[in-house]
């Protein structure tokens, strides 16, 4: 079976995307099957055909470096294209390969791998879309069926471009610190990185020419653009420029984003961040990080790809993590428990606050649709003004120095009792006193990084509550939580008094519909 090989070489977004639709629209029309070669320049971010631009692509940080956007003929999730990577594609009649769309991507997959393995590299098809090595994501596919022929196209990470990736696209991870771009690298490699080396692109097309050749019993024969194909490129290539194609899926951006979900317990820390969508009711994708144990780190990876683009439902979630996770050494129930955190989390989105806002939710032993009637708000000293002789005390003057003064005065407003926290230990004395009085219901207000280190205490406390993050920088931040252990912290930091007043109105509805 003969291909003919083009190579348009480097050119831009549009032009790439224009020349997709008019080689596949020529081939139904003019069957000559064809393996095309690309690349692009500028780097560029592309959505897949059914995503939306603001939900995926950082469009500020593209528009300062001159990053272009584009939209893909075919589906699948966001990437980012630089000059070094090698896009390849098949474009030929259906009837070539009359394989089931899982035994495509297995062959042509597997066909991919084998090339990698003629440069030194060993490369592993991994279901449904993936190209690994040792576990590490090196390339990805996807296709599309038009009238009888198909486009089935992949991309090879050449050089390191990680963090200009992670950059451009809304990758699952809410802070690119190092830690969290080195936690990326993990699971992601390139050419580069596994040979010490960046072959030029002519050995890189002759190893995966040889993938090809080898798994899909297919011989290249070296051929130019037709004539047919250059005058539908024409006509084309001013839509694929136009926002009307860039920008042709349009969905709220506040109906997606990253929802987190951290466990804490005597294993370690387990963290999971979940990109979902709550118009679609849908889990985008899954990153898992932590210090918990586990033997293989590639179940982690194979688990995420699980986790992706399927209904944001708990119970099958879990379930696919228990059938998934057999090996009991990987802490399975801590990996659960993150999930669960965040699935409370999930409950708020879908109560109408946004990802970003139910991020700075803590529910504790407590979740929407449960009995919850707080009659207590505790505030956290840090938040008084440091010069404020109340500061270490459990009341408020309501000066109107900080905001504690309007957290005190929305609380009082809502029948709720008052009292300032001044150590953890102050906070552990404060629950015995509540319980002992029979209350068992709180909200409050803590940095994260307070609530995750003493998570463990917060549910073993047995008490229902409810805090929200305050707004600013913490001690934690700041490296002085030593000194906000024993209430000497000397900044303040301020309470987001405008998620305060949501969660309290929404509580105060709630509480009228039962």
């Amino acid at each position: 079976m003969k291909f003919r090989e083009i190579d348009t070489g480097l050119l831009t977004a549009a032009e790439n995307m224009a020349w997709d639709q008019a080689l596949l629209e020529v081939q139904s029309e003019i069957p000559s099957p064809t393996l095309r070669f690309l690349a692009f320049s500028p780097n560029c971010a592309l959505v897949g055909y059914f995503q939306a631009v603001e939900q995926e692509i950082r469009e500020d940080y593209c528009g300062e470096k001159g990053i272009e956007i584009n939209r893909r003929i075919t589906g699948g999730g966001a990437i980012f294209f630089d000059p070094s990577q090698v896009g390849w594609e098949l474009i030929a009649p259906v009837e070539l390969f009359p394989y089931s769309s899982e035994e495509l991507y297995r062959r042509v997959g597997s066909a991919v791998a084998d090339g990698l393995k003629n440069l030194g590299i060993n490369a592993e098809f991994k279901k449904r879309n993936d190209i690994e090595v040792n576990g590490r994501k090196i390339s990805g596919m996807g296709g599309i069926n038009y009238c009888g022929a198909f486009l089935f196209q992949g991309t090879l990470l050449v050089e390191d471009k990680l963090e200009e990736m992670l950059y451009s696209l809304r990758v699952p991870i809410e802070k690119l610190k190092p830690k969290e771009i080195d936690s990326v690298r993990e699971r992601v490699t390139c050419i580069e990185r596994e040979l010490n080396k960046v072959p030029s692109k002519e050995e890189i097309k002759e190893a995966i020419k040889k993938g090809f050749e080898k798994n899909l019993g297919v011989e290249f024969v070296s051929g130019k653009l037709r004539k047919e194909e250059q005058d539908r490129f024409i006509k084309l290539k001013e839509y694929y420029k136009s926002d009307e194609w860039i920008y042709k899926i349009k969905l709220p951006k506040e109906s997606q984003g990253l929802i987190k979900g951290t466990f804490r317990s005597e294993n370690g820390t387990t963290n999971v961040n979940l990109v979902v969508n709550a118009k679609q009711n849908a889990l985008r994708s899954t990153y898992i990080t932590g210090d918990f144990f586990i033997e293989k780190r590639e179940l982690v990876f194979d688990l995420e790809r699980i986790l992706k683009n399927i209904p944001m439902n708990k119970e099958k979630i879990l379930q696919k993590i228990d059938e998934f996770l057999t090996d009991a050494s990987c802490q399975k129930s801590d990996l659960k428990g993150a999930f669960i955190e965040a699935f409370k989390k999930w409950s708020w989105v879908k109560t109408g606050f946004t990802p970003e806002e139910a991020n700075n939710i803590y529910s504790v032993n407590f979740i929407i649709g449960d009995d919850f009637n707080p009659k207590v708000f505790l505030f956290p000293y840090c938040s008084k003004d440091v010069d404020c002789e109340f500061r270490r005390l459990p009341d408020c003057p309501q000066c109107g120095k900080c905001s504690v003064g309007d957290g005190y005065k929305m609380a009082i407003d809502e029948n709720m009792e008052c009292i300032t926290i001044i150590t953890f230990e102050d906070l552990m004395e404060k629950f015995e006193i509540l319980k002992k009085r029979g209350i068992t219901e709180y909200i409050g207000s803590c940095c994260e990084a307070f609530y995750v280190k003493h998570q463990e205490e917060f549910r073993n406390s047995g008490l229902k509550g409810l805090l929200v993050n305050i707004e600013n920088s913490t001690c934690y931040d700041l490296g002085k939580a030593k000194e906000a252990y024993l209430g000497r912290f000397e900044n303040r930091t301020d309470l987001n008094l405008n998620l305060i007043r949501k969660v309290l109105m929404y509580l105060k509805n709630d509480l009228k519909q039962d």
